[in-house]
């Protein structure tokens, strides 16, 4: 989506939204999607995830004895429910 200034383009929203509500009128055919990651565990509590061309890495604060090196699983869901 592309945004100006950091705002959402609406008319950009808008057309995908009804992109999404006439492909779901047609039936379910194709609309199902899968999403893997493939969890590796660096040290610790440090894992790093892939994601189809993404990768990320999860940790913990050193008070709950992570190495404080990424975002805990918790702050990602955090952020997560903002997206």
């Amino acid at each position: 989506m592309s945004t100006t200034s950091g705002k959402i383009d609406r008319e950009v929203f808008r057309q995908v939204h009804k992109e999404q509500q006439e492909a779901a009128k047609r039936g379910p055919e194709g609309h199902t999607t899968t999403t893997r990651a493939v969890i590796r565990l660096i040290e610790g509590q440090l894992k790093e995830a892939r994601i189809g061309e993404y990768t990320i890495q999860c940790d913990e604060a050193k008070s709950r004895k992570g190495g404080g090196k990424a975002p805990s699983p918790l702050q990602y869901f955090v952020a997560a429910t903002g997206f």
